[in-house]
C-alpha cells in the first residue's frame, strides 16, 4: 500500500494531462467489511486522499472528482420492514453536527448492509464522470462467494474483472 500512496502523492489532477497521458482518470474505491473496525488500518490514507481532493476541488469547482469512496458495513443487517431508520437518524444527525461519518470520521458516509452491485455499477457508467463500460476495471480481493457475484455483474455491465488469489 505504501508504494501506491507514494505514487498517488504525485497525482496530476489536470484533466487534459490525465487524458493525454493515458493515466487513471477516476477511482471508485469500494470496500465491504463485516465490522467497521476493519476499516481502521486504511482510514488515515483515505482521509488524506479526501483532504487532498478537497484542497484541489475548492478552487476548481468545475472539475470532476478523482476519487469516490464507497464503504459498506455489513455487520448490521438491513431489516426488510423498518430498514435502519433509528441508525440512519443517528448517523445523519452526527454527520450534520460533526461533518463526518460516525463510524470512520471520513466525509464519506458508510453504508449499512451489502452493496446493491447493479445500482452501484449502473451509477459508475451513468453519472457525469461516466466512462464507457470498456474503461471500467474491477479489482477484487475478497471472498470467492462475493467474487462470483461481482464477476457476474461485471459480465453483465461488460466491465473488466480481476481477482487476486
Amino acid at each position: 500500500m505504501c508504494s501506491i500512496y507514494f505514487r498517488c502523492q504525485r497525482v496530476n489532477y489536470n484533466k487534459k494531462d490525465l487524458a493525454e497521458n493515458g493515466q487513471l482518470l477516476k477511482i471508485d474505491f469500494i470496500w465491504v467489511n463485516h465490522d467497521h473496525k476493519s476499516f481502521e488500518w486504511l482510514l488515515n490514507l483515505l482521509r488524506q486522499f479526501e483532504e487532498e481532493q478537497e484542497t484541489y476541488s475548492t478552487p476548481n469547482p468545475g472539475e470532476n472528482r478523482f476519487l469516490d469512496i464507497h464503504l459498506f458495513f455489513t455487520q448490521i443487517k438491513n431489516d426488510e420492514n423498518i430498514g435502519n431508520v433509528p441508525l440512519d437518524v443517528v448517523t445523519k444527525t452526527w454527520a450534520q453536527v460533526a461533518g463526518n461519518d460516525i463510524f470512520t470520521s471520513l466525509r464519506t458516509k458508510t453504508q449499512i448492509g451489502r452493496s446493491n452491485w447493479t445500482e452501484l455499477f449502473d451509477r459508475l457508467i451513468s453519472n457525469e464522470n461516466a466512462s464507457t463500460a470498456d474503461d471500467v476495471n474491477v479489482f477484487l480481493r475478497g471472498s470467492p462467494i462475493m467474487g462470483n457475484s461481482i464477476r457476474e455483474h461485471c459480465e453483465k455491465f461488460r466491465f473488466h474483472f480481476f481477482k487476486e488469489f
